[in-house]
């Protein structure tokens, strides 16, 4: 007897499209089917999009995953028009008051309709009942994307799960701006309709689960898992051995620096190093790779000469480049201004971090969630964005550490790594589902056939 399910996977960011939003979800994916469940992933289309692709992603979908993919005009082409003619208080303002809850707003009906035919087209694929979707999961960001949950739940009876990456009324990118009132309250109407109507929720952290249980009681009674993002080992078996030159000190950044995350502290920490005489500017060097703008990184500093020498942007790579990028560093760098609830900012990256076991250069908020999982792993000196000394302080560290080899200097506690395997992610998720489903958890089975639409 065949005991898989199938499911319905909403995830706007899925391969090719790179990055972690992307990578979190086609983890998920994978590590489902081979837990029994198979799923149907409804996403963005990345043609036209202003947004990085990762082909190489693709080869990890399971055979059995069938993927529908809808169209939306990428708003972001508009705002860096906007951008280069120096309008960027008309950018704010149609990001918070326009396009809300995100810029996906604008294809809400098309997604829709998408959704529609995705089901109709499962039921006529399916030869029987138990194997048509039986349930949601839908991943957010973009809250926009949650707004599915109610159309499943109103139109198709279908129940769904809210899986939250990041906080949405509450984010902290919205809480450290001037956020417009009316807009908020909109999105609060919003978010506690959906909220309401959904039938488990996933956080990716326990300060994120009582940040929303604080404002709505009504989700302790709801069906809840913390899942973080992780690493894959299988990622890391395909890699070389690191070669780590002990002759020079590179600090290692993969990502985006946006919004409040603008390293002008770090430049200054380098900067105040190289006129004291306690580094040569020849001896450092900062390799950033990603989507960036040069004026945005260097920020203050963008006429330094030494910051221009010192900082090495790169363009996007793919995340198997990446992965080698990291485990070749000398340091790895990690950024979080501090601010109000930035404690529970987990950025994805710091779990392939900590999986490179390579010393881990992070500036984030010394009481939050990034630190704690950076000095539990020991591999890393923690310093508040603000605490220039500090900065200071941790980089002299990781510099000396450099002439006996970082990798005796920090000592990886693997047995606290491992937990967060991706693997057992998307355990906790599995268990979610049947939960909600009042299923038992069955065993994996055979694969099934790939269908791509």
């Amino acid at each position: 007897m065949n005991n898989r399910i199938r499911i319905l996977y909403i995830a706007y960011y899925f391969p090719p499209l790179g990055g972690v939003a992307s990578i979190r979800s086609l983890k998920m994916v994978k590590y489902l089917y081979r837990m029994g469940i198979d799923c149907s992933v409804l996403c963005l289309n990345p043609k036209g999009m202003n947004y990085p692709t990762d082909n190489e992603l693709l080869s990890q979908v399971p055979p059995s995953t069938r993927i529908y993919r809808f169209s939306c005009f990428d708003i972001t082409w508009l705002f860096k028009a906007f951008y280069l003619l120096k309008l960027t208080w008309l950018v704010r303002f149609l990001s918070q008051n326009l396009f809300i809850p995100d810029q996906y707003i604008i294809c809400r009906k098309v997604a829709a309709r998408t959704l529609d035919r995705l089901l109709d087209r499962e039921t006529s694929l399916c030869d029987s009942a138990e194997s048509v979707p039986k349930l949601a999961v839908i991943s957010s960001g973009p809250p926009s994307s949650l707004f599915l949950g109610l159309r499943l739940k109103q139109k198709h009876s279908m129940d769904f799960i809210c899986d939250f990456r990041d906080e949405w009324t509450n984010n902290p990118e919205r809480l450290n701006i001037s956020y417009p009132h009316r807009s908020q309250a909109k999105e609060l109407m919003w978010e506690a309709r959906i909220l309401a109507a959904c039938s488990g929720l996933s956080y990716l952290t326990e300060i994120m689960r009582k940040n929303f249980e604080n404002r709505y009681s009504f989700l302790k009674n709801k069906p809840t898992r913390e899942i973080q993002n992780g690493y894959d080992e299988e990622d890391f078996g395909h890699l070389k051995p690191p070669k780590i030159s002990l002759d020079s000190f590179t600090i290692v950044y993969t990502g985006s620096f946006y919004d409040r995350r603008q390293p002008d502290s770090l430049w200054q920490a380098i900067s105040e190093l190289c006129s004291e005489g306690k580094i040569q500017e020849d001896q450092i060097r900062v390799h950033i790779t990603g989507k960036n703008n040069k004026g945005f990184v260097l920020g203050r500093y963008a006429n330094s000469a030494l910051i221009n020498k010192v900082v090495v942007l790169k363009p996007f790579i793919s995340h198997a480049e990446s992965l080698e990028m990291m485990t070749n560093a000398s340091a790895l760098l990690l950024y979080i201004p501090s601010g109000k609830n930035t404690q529970s900012v987990l950025t994805g990256k710091i779990f392939d971090y900590i999986r490179s076991g390579r010393p881990i250069l992070a500036i984030v908020p010394p009481e939050g969630l990034a630190a704690k999982i950076v000095k539990e792993s020991g591999l890393g000196v923690v310093a508040d964005h603000m605490d220039i000394r500090g900065i200071k302080h941790c980089l002299l560290k990781l510099l000396c550490s450099q002439t006996t080899d970082l990798s005796q200097a920090m000592k990886p506690n693997w047995s606290y790594i491992e937990q967060y395997s991706r693997e057992n992610q998307a355990a906790k998720l599995a268990s979610l589902i049947y939960q909600c489903l009042d299923l038992p958890l069955p065993n994996p089975t055979s694969d099934s056939q790939a269908v791509t639409e």
